[in-house]
């Protein structure tokens, strides 16, 4: 059987061009958040979805979330409380966080993130059966394995000599640890 596999199906590879036209620091190659909204409502099979954008930076689409007041997102909040200033449910959630520690204090100058707390408040505004989808330098880990599972993954390679991105594409599953 060779490469193919079940798990070969889940992964794509994306070279995409660099720069966006805003140069905002940190932010993703050209056409990569249109796409990854194209896939999310390709795998969902809906083309309207409920869309909540956190980390967004100059990011467009859906409801977006920041603690960059100079990128007007629509609630400037804190990644760790979105359950306190969000009450709506959400088809689709894309996440796009500092890579490191050190990254969030330096180039946007924000407190250390904890992938426990930002993930747990993402999963309680996703709607079952919805997608979250976390783009990173690093293959990040399931957020909740008793309620996801890995439906895509998008490798995103752009400029030479620089470290390739990847998506995941999580699937909220109804809690089967209930």
């Amino acid at each position: 059987m060779g490469y193919k596999s079940k798990t070969q199906d889940k992964n794509l590879a994306w070279i995409l061009p660099r720069p966006k036209p805003d140069h905002y620091k940190g932010g993703m190659p050209l056409y990569c958040e249109d796409w990854l909204v194209e896939l999310a409502q390709d795998l969902l099979l809906n083309k309207n979805l409920d869309i909540l954008n956190v980390f967004c930076g100059m990011n467009t689409h859906g409801d977006r979330v920041d603690l960059n007041p100079e990128v007007n997102p629509d609630y400037l909040v804190d990644a760790h409380e979105l359950s306190k200033h969000i009450d709506k449910q959400y088809d689709f959630i894309l996440a796009d966080p500092p890579y490191s520690d050190e990254e969030a204090k330096e180039l946007y100058d924000t407190p250390k993130l904890h992938y426990k707390i930002w993930t747990n408040e993402c999963d309680q505004l996703l709607k079952v059966g919805g997608l979250f989808c976390v783009y990173h330098k690093y293959l990040m880990p399931n957020p909740c394995p008793g309620r996801y599972h890995v439906e895509k993954r998008v490798f995103i390679g752009g400029r030479t000599y620089h470290l390739p991105r990847v998506a995941t594409f999580f699937k909220k599953d109804e809690d089967k640890r209930l």
